[in-house]
């Protein structure tokens, strides 16, 4: 029997999954707040949903929709377990563009229940690993980690670098691009500079240049390395 899917819910990650779902020409049904139809109008129909809400709305919006009870309902969310419900987690940073087909063929997803992907969306075939429940929490803060905290100051770093003494953003781009390749080369020798050489003094002129909150943050990094 061939799978209807509904989305609830109108974000980035619903976005993409409807841009994937299109490339594969596989139908589905959006609900979303602003749409005017309550939830079962628009999904009643379908066998399998996707609950792409913020994540402290997803249990509220199974528990208050009835109708959801004998579904497949699937959620993004990489550091909830939801009862009644598997995860399933991009485990990739979702851009604001959209996707080609083969990007979205290669994007990993974390599963946290016993069904594999090919049980969840037969039509998919992408990679797939497995996350205990016990360990979402962990494993979503590591994701957090290593995806959001480097932009936050690479935003910084960009800012002043071609704001304030007008380096050619090409340039600054090329310079995080180069530390981003030796840490591909060998993530254990990628740091450079004061902090890979321990270098006490010239690392406080850089916080003292730097002020607050980055000099909280640069004091922090260097702090973990000499600690290591």
């Amino acid at each position: 029997m061939k799978r209807t899917y509904g989305i609830a819910g109108n974000g980035r990650a619903s976005t993409h999954l409807q841009a994937y779902l299109r490339l594969l020409k596989i139908p589905y049904k959006l609900w979303h707040r602003r749409g005017g139809l309550a939830p079962e109008t628009a999904l009643g129909g379908c066998s399998t949903i996707f609950i792409l809400i913020s994540d402290g709305a997803i249990a509220r919006f199974i528990s208050g929709n009835p109708f959801l009870k004998g579904k497949t309902l699937i959620h993004f969310s990489g550091s909830l377990n939801i009862e009644g419900a598997s995860g399933m987690h991009p485990f990739m940073p979702l851009a604001a563009r959209r996707l080609t087909l083969a990007e979205y063929r290669a994007i990993p997803f974390a599963l946290d229940g016993g069904a594999t992907l090919k049980e969840l969306v037969p039509e998919f075939s992408n990679p797939a690993f497995k996350i205990s429940g016990k360990d979402k929490k962990l494993y979503h803060a590591l994701c957090a980690l290593g995806a959001n905290l480097p932009v936050l100051l690479w935003q910084k770093a960009l800012l002043d670098l071609n704001g304030k003494f007008g380096i050619p953003r090409a340039l600054v781009e090329r310079y995080f691009r180069a530390s981003l390749d030796n840490f591909k080369e060998n993530p254990a020798a990628a740091l450079s500079g004061p902090i890979a050489r321990r270098d006490s003094r010239t690392i406080r002129s850089d916080v003292k240049a730097l002020g607050a909150p980055f000099a909280g943050i640069y004091s922090a990094f260097a702090r973990i390395y000499e600690n290591n």
